[in-house]
């Protein structure tokens, strides 16, 4: 069955009023008709079972057939901070790590990253992880927050008890370690670009409180290092 996520404001009286692209995407795309049914959720763990009633240029209502709690997402908390990539490669990371079950991506600008073209993407990639939440059965939905500056991640620390930056440099220190004698609530992981990062980069890390992490023996793809990473840390903390 097809998913939608809809604001909780939209949902009352037993109607749920779908509006904006999914619209489109409902009477267009899957030319989905009155009396079919569709699920939505409220990023609040509810799941509805819904009949559509009315189909309108700008708007879609439903009833709602059945509400029950679903329990998909994670128990932690997990922020992605990727260095803009080349090309489409964000495209790529947002939707995998948003199935994989991360809460937050926040996409920044480090010394080797290569921004052109993309602080006016936010909204795509909004987009990405809004359906990519609703494909991966998620009960809420995956934040993409506006592009920061190295130095802006680094103060999100404040809000994680685990802060970690991958980095080839680590030769001691691996990420199965550090997961293993942390148990986080909320774990904040830093992805560099291309290039990596620099050394200057990586001390201000240390001096910020961030873990440097070794997460393999090989050299690791941008877009690899990151899936990586997460499904590394989904697995030994899930």
């Amino acid at each position: 069955m097809h998913r939608f996520f809809v604001p909780t404001e939209q949902i009352k009286e037993k109607k749920i009023e779908i509006t904006g692209s999914d619209v489109n995407h409902i009477k267009n795309v899957l030319r989905l008709k009155v009396s079919d049914s569709i699920e939505v959720f409220d990023s609040r763990s509810n799941v509805f079972e819904a009949k559509i009633i009315k189909e309108e240029k700008d708007r879609v209502l439903l009833k709602i057939l059945k509400e029950k709690k679903e329990d998909t997402e994670p128990r932690i908390f997990v922020t992605l901070a990727q260095s803009l990539p080349k090309s489409k490669k964000l495209d790529l990371i947002i939707q995998k790590a948003t199935e994989l079950g991360v809460s937050r991506i926040v996409p920044f600008i480090s010394e080797r990253s290569i921004p052109k073209n993309q602080e006016n993407k936010l909204e795509r990639w909004r987009k990405i992880a809004k359906e990519a939440s609703q494909q991966s059965g998620r009960t809420k939905l995956c934040e993409v927050s506006p592009i920061m500056h190295f130095e802006g991640v680094l103060s999100l620390k404040k809000d994680h008890d685990l802060n970690i930056i991958p980095w080839e440099g680590e030769k001691k220190i691996t990420l199965k370690s550090t997961l293993t004698t942390h148990q986080p609530n909320h774990l904040l992981v830093i992805i560099g670009p291309e290039g990596g990062f620099s050394r200057p980069e990586i001390r201000k890390a240390r001096k910020a409180g961030f873990i440097p992490v070794n997460i393999s023996k090989r050299i690791l793809r941008v877009e690899t290092a990151a899936i990586a990473t997460l499904a590394n840390i989904f697995f030994e903390l899930e």
